[in-house]
């Protein structure tokens, strides 16, 4: 289902975005590092005068963290950027349900039914009704690739300063009700196996997958001395938030995200095209909404 798409994205940015947030922190000034969890595994600038400092820092510290957010963790819950890596997921999760529409039945299990894109809220209505169900999705799809993704969303929360439980509900919650009653529903029933083995297997695997991050963060970004294989095991540890980096930082945040619950979003001539070419009107409607600054 989503695995195998999202899992080729994933490797995609790994290889094309390497070492992008680590070459960020260096500096020519005298640094430390705290032996403290993983936000203070992070390399920091110590300004000696605060007269030579190029930017404004806390007099009494005298210093700055220079590591990325997804190489970090929130000293208190950042309500902004959970919600920005969630817009991320939302965004990725519906590119990766378009591609899928694309493959074959043998890697999906949709037929031409579920890739058909009329008629979309009695659909979402019918399967949601439906279930849950036992489902006969591989093995490697349920128990491997569902706790890796449960474990991403936890990652997301863990890295905007959340506690493990806090980071379980919200796994639990993208997995379940974003997920397989939200986005996943509007093509299959579903799961049984996804709603509970998804947030639960999801919160060990992360908790592994944050811990393993601090681990090679305290290590200067290497794996086995590979500054490269640090690189594609970090992003592999936390896709959503090495995404989100790199597009934030591309649109310089200065993007606006929304959602519309207004058919063909407002737009009274779209929609008077599409119905006149043949279109259902579908008064069950959500859209997403991207506003780009184009330069």
């Amino acid at each position: 289902m989503r695995t195998c798409v999202l899992s080729s994205i994933a490797l995609g940015f790994s290889l094309s975005g390497s070492a992008i947030a680590w070459s960020d922190t260096q500096s020519t000034y005298n640094t430390y590092t705290q032996n403290t969890f993983l936000n203070s595994y992070s390399d920091q600038i110590y300004y000696a005068d605060t007269e030579t400092m190029p930017f404004a820092v806390d007099a009494d510290t005298q210093s700055v963290n220079t590591i990325p957010m997804h190489l970090s963790v929130a000293p208190e819950k950042d309500w902004d950027y959970l919600l920005g890596q969630s817009y991320t997921i939302l965004g990725l999760s519906l590119a990766t349900v378009g591609l899928m529409t694309l493959l074959p039945e043998s890697v999906t299990n949709w037929d031409e039914e579920d890739r058909n894109l009329s008629n979309l809220g009695q659909k979402w209505w019918d399967n949601v009704s439906a279930g849950p169900v036992w489902d006969a999705d591989d093995h490697y799809l349920n128990y491997i690739m569902h706790p890796y993704f449960g474990g991403v969303y936890y990652t997301a929360a863990r890295h905007a300063g959340f506690d493990e439980w806090e980071s379980f509900l919200y796994s639990a919650t993208m997995s379940t009700f974003f997920w397989e009653y939200g986005v996943e529903a509007f093509a299959e029933v579903p799961s049984i196996q996804d709603v509970i083995v998804t947030p639960l297997f999801g919160a060990a695997v992360g908790e592994w997958m944050f811990q393993t991050e601090t681990e090679i963060t305290a290590n200067g970004g290497e794996v086995m001395g590979s500054k490269t294989l640090g690189d594609v095991s970090l992003f592999l540890l936390n896709p959503v938030g090495h995404i989100h980096y790199w597009v934030s930082d591309w649109w310089d945040g200065k993007t606006d995200v929304s959602l519309t619950y207004t058919p063909w979003f407002g737009n009274a001539e779209a929609a008077n095209f599409a119905l006149d070419a043949g279109a259902n009107y579908d008064p069950l409607f959500i859209g997403l909404q991207i506003s780009l600054p184009l330069n």
